[in-house]
């Protein structure tokens, strides 16, 4: 329920955002801007028709490759675990060693 209360707080500021006034913002526009006539829309199958030749050269094609083969080599490093493993164990083995320490001197219950 107060999920619900909390969702319908963000939407109604939301819309009440949308209906605010900008007069700073109008101000900005002149006159000109106004009365100027809309662009034209082009035909854009023209854009989404697939590429009948390929228009990338020997040079460009190779140092595609190149920064593809960096940016992978990149993303390999960046997988590697932050923490060594044997740094790993100790730290795993400090904490169930504090975890058994607090259940000693603070007992749940």
């Amino acid at each position: 329920m107060r999920i619900l209360l909390i969702a319908a707080l963000i939407l109604l500021g939301t819309g009440l955002a949308g209906c605010a006034r900008f007069p700073e913002l109008d101000a900005a526009v002149t006159e000109q801007a106004k009365q100027a006539e809309r662009p034209r829309l082009s035909d854009n199958r023209i854009v989404l028709e697939p590429a009948d030749t390929l228009v990338i050269d020997a040079v460009t094609q190779a140092e595609m490759a190149a920064r593809s083969a960096a940016m992978a080599a990149r993303a390999e490093a960046a997988a590697a675990p932050v923490v060594p493993p044997e740094e790993a164990a100790a730290l795993l083995d400090r904490a169930a060693a504090l975890r058994a320490e607090s259940a000693r001197v603070a007992p749940e219950g």
